[in-house]
C-alpha cells in the first residue's frame, strides 16, 4: 500500500489541516488521515519551525570556536547542518515518517522561508530521493481552502527555486553574522571598548534606523529646552 507523508510547518498548521478531512487520530508527533483524497495510508506529521540549523563554526573547525582576526574571515567549503536538542524528538519522529514515505506532500508555509523549513528537514531526513514530491500551495487555514489545496497540488519541482533562494539568504546572513561579530568585537576591544557586538543583515540597519530616530528625537527637543531656560533666565537689563 502506497504512503503518504504531509510535512506542515508547525503542530497548529498540522491540526488546521488533519481537522479538514473525513477523520483524523492525533498520535505522538503526527495525525493519521482517513479521507477520499488520499487512498492509501496517510499521515501528516510536522516541524517546530526550523528543525534543523546550520552549524556554528566551531562544529567546522575546533580553532574557529576562540574568536581571533587570523582566522578571520570564515568560509567553509560546504556548509551543514544538525538537530539541536531540544528538537531530536521531534525531527526522529518526522524522519521516520519521511523516510517511509512513497509520497511527500509539502505542507509548510507558502512562502521562501516555508519551503526552506521542508528542504532542510527533508535533506537532514536522508529523504530527498526516490520519492513522489508534490507542493501545497495555499493561502488561506480554512477548511474549505484547505482541502481545495489538496485536490490542486502543485509539483514540488515549480517551487523548489524558492528554497535555493532562502537557502542562499540563510548562509548569507551566517556568514556576515560569523565573520562580521568577531570582526568589530575585536577590532572594539582593542580601541578599548569591551564587551561583544552582534551584527547581522537585518539586525545591524534596523539598530542604526532607531539610531537615527533617537538622534533625531533628541534634536527635536533641544530647541525647547533651551527656550524654556531663556525664558526663566533673568534679563541682564532688569
Amino acid at each position: 500500500m502506497m504512503k503518504t507523508v504531509i510535512l506542515a510547518e508547525k503542530p497548529s498548521q498540522a491540526k488546521a489541516y488533519s481537522d479538514s478531512f473525513f477523520k483524523s487520530t492525533r498520535k505522538d508527533g503526527y495525525f493519521e488521515i482517513q479521507d477520499r483524497l488520499f487512498p492509501g495510508e496517510t499521515v501528516i506529521t510536522y516541524g517546530f519551525g526550523h528543525l534543523v540549523e546550520l552549524d556554528s563554526p566551531d562544529m567546522y573547525d575546533e580553532n574557529w570556536k576562540q574568536w581571533s582576526l587570523e582566522h578571520l574571515p570564515i568560509f567553509p567549503t560546504h556548509y551543514h547542518y544538525h538537530v539541536p536538542k531540544d528538537k531530536k524528538k521531534q525531527f526522529n519522529v518526522v524522519k521516520q515518517q519521511l523516510q517511509s514515505a512513497d509520497t511527500i506532500i509539502i505542507a509548510t508555509d507558502s512562502d521562501r522561508e516555508g519551503e526552506l523549513i521542508a528542504w532542510t528537514i527533508i535533506q537532514q531526513a536522508g529523504a530527498d530521493h526516490g520519492k513522489t514530491f508534490k507542493r501545497l500551495w495555499i493561502n488561506s487555514l480554512e477548511k474549505e481552502a484547505i482541502y481545495q489545496g489538496f485536490q490542486q497540488l502543485r509539483d514540488a519541482e515549480e517551487t523548489y527555486p524558492k528554497f535555493e533562494e532562502a537557502q542562499a539568504r540563510q548562509i548569507a546572513d551566517w556568514l556576515i553574522g560569523m565573520n562580521g561579530s568577531p570582526l568589530y568585537s575585536l577590532l572594539l576591544q582593542q580601541k578599548g571598548i569591551p564587551g561583544s557586538f552582534s551584527l547581522g543583515r537585518v539586525q545591524t540597519p534596523t539598530l542604526y534606523m532607531i539610531y537615527q530616530l533617537q538622534e533625531k528625537i533628541r534634536m527635536q527637543k533641544r530647541p525647547t529646552q533651551n527656550l524654556k531656560k531663556h525664558k526663566h533666565a533673568r534679563s541682564p537689563i532688569g
